[in-house]
């Protein structure tokens, strides 16, 4: 398997072919790791994307012009080869491009690029999705990066999110999103306890968030790092009960719920794209800026 390393002198990451996936982001003074270091036997991946699907369809399918296409959870992106458009010491991009697997199950012609850019100590991931295609492209777009949590100094870890937040959340039920949210514990309405039990029914999801950052940071305050949403109208988080990870995943898109449409054009959050149009965005990942700088 193919890996690219982006180095700026403060930041080091490491990004996978298969899947564009980063599977790491070092601070290289503090030699100190903040992407989850995959573990088979607790979570396989680091930061998948997820496209053109996020999360679970009804039935493991959707409807278009009346056929029926099978969709594997998250889409098929995390799980294909992503050409190498283009590099630099502290840059890439890579881009997916329909082929006959793809067009099996979503028969539609569209471009996903994935750029990746260190700048001071933020990683900025960009997403631009094209559709050369002579019919409209329907797709959801989401990121799912884990970030590692080391021992905490002061007793534990919360999110906290820029902006005062309902303190209501979506969960599955069974293999679905059920379809009433649930009231979820944020003192203020913009920090979130981590707690080891938070996950033991798989994961929290926004389908309406209004912040666009979320900090990951000690019980004292002290701030880990900082997830930029760049604006996605949705968000995941996640991690397996008692996991030394987190997941801050921003999303265009989320689950269905029982009474979901099949149509995938129709479903809730998904991005419909004209015929030669092309669609943006972005999330950034920013660590405590080095002392002195």
């Amino acid at each position: 398997m193919t890996t690219l390393q982006l180095n700026n002198g403060r930041l080091r990451c490491t990004i996978a072919t298969h899947g564009a996936e980063l599977r790491s982001l070092l601070d290289v003074p503090a030699g100190d790791e903040y992407i989850w270091q995959r573990d088979p036997l607790v979570w396989a991946d680091s930061a998948p994307i997820l496209f053109p699907v996020v999360g679970r369809l009804r039935g493991g399918s959707y409807l278009h012009e009346g056929q029926r296409y099978p969709m594997p959870i998250h889409g098929f992106a995390r799980a294909a080869a992503f050409s190498v458009q283009e590099t630099s010491p502290a840059s890439a991009t890579l881009v997916l491009r329909e082929s006959p697997e793809t067009l099996a199950c979503y028969p539609f012609r569209f471009v996903l690029q994935v750029g990746f850019t260190l700048e001071a100590h933020c990683l900025h991931v960009r997403y631009r999705v094209c559709n050369p295609g002579p019919v409209a492209l329907p797709f959801s777009l989401g990121s799912h990066p884990g970030f590692r949590l080391p021992a905490p100094r002061s007793g534990g870890w919360n999110l906290a999110f820029s902006d005062e937040e309902e303190p209501l959340c979506y969960r599955l039920s069974g293999n679905l999103l059920a379809r009433a949210p649930e009231a979820l514990e944020l003192a203020g309405g913009r920090r979130l306890q981590l707690t080891p039990t938070l996950f033991a029914r798989d994961a929290l999801i926004f389908k309406r968030i209004r912040s666009r950052h979320v900090r990951l940071e000690e019980r004292n305050g002290r701030v880990r790092l900082s997830v930029s949403t760049g604006g996605a109208p949705s968000l995941g988080l996640w991690s397996r009960p008692g996991a030394g990870y987190i997941c801050i995943e921003p999303w265009h898109g989320y689950d269905d719920d029982a009474l979901t449409t099949e149509t995938l054009a129709r479903k809730p959050g998904v991005v419909v794209l004209p015929p030669g149009q092309h669609f943006s965005t972005e999330y950034a990942i920013c660590v405590p800026p080095a002392p002195g700088s």
